[in-house]
């Protein structure tokens, strides 16, 4: 009995770490499969690897999605670290249209394959959906209070202050998806109705965001 006792508690323990993921992170990457942000790994969700780091070179990919900046054709060589190679064909061409865009700033690294934190993350996600945001340098609170209460007040994320933890794939996953769907739902609206006041569209967007919140 001791025995077979043991051997379910191994079980259950390598079931649960399986699965260590959130029903709300699952759904954002399948989300996010269907619009072809990321590949599809529905029939085998484990492969999203939703726990591990998030690298500089995925975010920048996600964001300029989520931007709907246009993919460049080829690599400008902007930073020493990227090449339409190094470290893989598809960085580059991803990364470059942030610093046309103006969505990051061209400095002589990129650093494609280091972790990014969650900090940093959202600096770039909401860059990237274009969110009226900027640093207030007059404001006692240091640049990543200010990014976390910008999205707490978005309703983007919940409060953190683990400010220089690094971002996982399904945390990233889960805020992409959700500004996706911000975006997509304010462009709809500004195409469905004409008003001379811009606070008017933003008071009738936020009223109605609850439909496309998950959590």
């Amino acid at each position: 009995m001791k025995k077979i006792l043991a051997w379910l508690l191994i079980w259950a323990s390598i079931f649960a770490s399986s699965y260590a993921y959130t029903t709300e992170e699952l759904k954002a990457a399948n989300s996010l499969a269907k619009r072809w942000v990321i590949n599809d790994h529905m029939m085998n969700p484990s492969a999203y690897n939703l726990d591990s780091q998030v690298l500089r070179q995925e975010i920048a990919a996600i964001a300029r999605w989520v931007a709907w900046a246009k993919k460049a054709t080829k690599c400008k060589k902007m930073f020493k670290d990227l090449t339409d190679t190094k470290p893989n064909t598809w960085a580059c061409v991803n990364v470059e249209p942030l610093v046309e865009n103006w969505l990051i700033a061209k400095n002589e690294y990129f650093r494609p394959e280091d972790p990014i934190t969650k900090t940093e993350t959202l600096w770039m996600l909401i860059k990237s959906i274009g969110f009226d945001y900027s640093y207030d340098p007059s404001n006692p609170k240091n640049w990543q209070e200010q990014i976390v209460d910008f999205a707490v007040s978005k309703w983007i994320v919940d409060k953190f202050t683990d400010y220089n933890t690094y971002a996982t794939r399904g945390w990233v996953f889960e805020i992409a998806d959700y500004s996706i769907d911000l975006k997509e739902k304010e462009d709809k609206l500004k195409e469905n109705k004409t008003y001379s006041d811009e606070a008017a569209i933003d008071k009738e967007f936020w009223i109605d965001i609850s439909e496309i919140l998950d959590f």
